[in-house]
């Protein structure tokens, strides 16, 4: 942990605690227009979502979905924090594993793994997820003692995208056939494993999943299997106590505090969303007026530094909001136009935002977008020989020593809940200009 703790150190800057986003914004916004867009990150918003899951969800094991950010020093921040791992590749496998993070502390939540992958889990003894017949044959031929877990569809009608339609067996009809085929192979089968889909908005949808799962215990147990092991996927967005009302509900009702079982959850949106801010440059600007009153202003183009290809491709695949700050002092009074915004490449569907109205903004201007963390980063291209974002790491001076904590201690979750700084100031800072 001293190494790991090293080179995070050399990734980052120590500010004050009473340094806001906002003035860690005007400071970058202070360098200039940029080629690249900015990715201002903030290691301790990353910690207060942490925090704010142990206060609420104490009996669900958090394991960060690393495919929604794998920035180097969010990755190491959620190692110190001894959060464990949703992986879905050898890759990102051996990325974790080379952290030192126990093999208890990851889930291969892959339903459809390459042979060489496989191989590799069980090499690395990490239990792993099934929704088919023919997967179940392929673990039998080549990772026959593995944990497994049962994945179902429980999609939500809300979320931004649903993932029922690619993975998970239906509960009521394919379970018990498959069920039936891990036992005839000799397979252990230990528990179930579900995905609402990604920011899922109805949270009482995670109870409903949580009975079906108890009902596929009950299945199960009349064929001989244990389970013991319960993984609820991710779907979870802003504010975690939303949710938490209806898992522990569900938790308290159908699984009694005193049964023996894990139970885990694939969080990734939630903790690396607010970690992070895209500071962009206005490049280049069209003006287009009304055909009939050609000096009115109907709608503004704004060419940005960052666009479909580089960051904000979720805005095309998941139907992320966009939410963009005009970085600059702008009178109430000052009319606002229809805009749309291109990214840089030469992609004509290269655009996004349409109809947003802002004030009339000029080349070299900003516009700052929160919560770009998830999602964002990890689908950016190189299209066009455009850049990639650069990031620029902050964390506190509080943060950083309860990291320094961390990373001696043998229960990092408790030493997280006790600490007096997180208990006074865990809300994260709303930006404004």
């Amino acid at each position: 942990m001293d190494h790991l703790l090293a080179n995070l150190k050399n990734r980052l800057e120590i500010v004050p605690d009473s340094e806001t986003s906002k003035n860690l914004v005007d400071r970058l916004v202070a360098l200039g227009p940029q080629e690249e867009p900015l990715h201002l990150i903030e290691l301790d918003n990353l910690i207060k979502q942490h925090y704010a899951w142990l206060r609420h969800l104490p009996r669900v094991n958090p394991f960060y979905a690393i495919k929604s950010n794998d920035e180097p020093t969010i990755v190491a921040t959620s190692v110190l924090l001894g959060i464990g791992y949703d992986c879905a590749s050898k890759s990102e496998l051996k990325r974790v594993l080379a952290h030192g993070v126990n093999s208890e502390k990851i889930i291969f939540a892959q339903p459809a793994k390459t042979i060489e992958a496989l191989k590799f889990a069980r090499e690395s003894k990490v239990r792993t997820v099934f929704d088919s017949e023919f997967e179940l044959k392929k673990i039998q031929q080549y990772y026959p003692e593995a944990e497994l877990l049962i994945r179902y569809k429980f999609d939500s009608k809300n979320s931004r995208a649903t993932l029922g339609t690619k993975f998970g067996c239906n509960p009521d009809t394919e379970a018990p056939h498959l069920l039936q085929i891990a036992k005839e192979l000799g397979l252990n089968v230990v528990g179930w494993c579900f995905n609402v889909g990604s920011a899922c908005s109805d949270a009482d949808i995670f109870y409903h999943a949580i009975k079906k799962g108890r009902q596929l215990c009950d299945l199960a147990a009349a064929l001989g299997f244990h389970f013991k092991f319960f993984d609820l996927g991710g779907g979870f967005a802003g504010d975690i106590e939303r949710y938490a009302v209806h898992i522990n509900a569900a938790l308290d009702e159908f699984f009694a505090i005193d049964e023996e079982c894990t139970v885990i959850a694939e969080p990734g949106r939630y903790y690396c969303a607010a970690t992070t801010i895209n500071v962009v440059s206005i490049h280049g600007k069209k003006v287009l007026y009304n055909a009939e009153v050609p000096t009115q202003i109907e709608h503004i183009y704004y060419y940005l530094n960052d666009g479909l290809s580089g960051t904000f491709y979720g805005v095309r695949s998941d139907n992320d909001p966009v939410n963009p700050i005009a970085w600059k002092k702008i009178n109430n009074s000052q009319p606002r136009y229809k805009t749309t915004f291109f990214g840089p490449t030469c992609d004509n569907g290269d655009r996004f935002g349409t109809g947003i109205e802002l004030p009339e903004l000029d080349i070299s201007d900003r516009l700052v977008f929160p919560n770009h963390g998830a999602y964002t980063r990890v689908y950016a291209t190189t299209f066009n020989g455009f850049c990639l974002p650069k990031t620029v790491i902050f964390i506190r001076q509080s943060s950083w020593k309860l990291l320094e904590q961390l990373s001696i201690c043998h229960n990092p979750s408790e030493a997280l809940l006790d600490n007096e700084h997180l208990q006074q100031s865990h809300a994260i800072e709303e930006l404004e200009f």
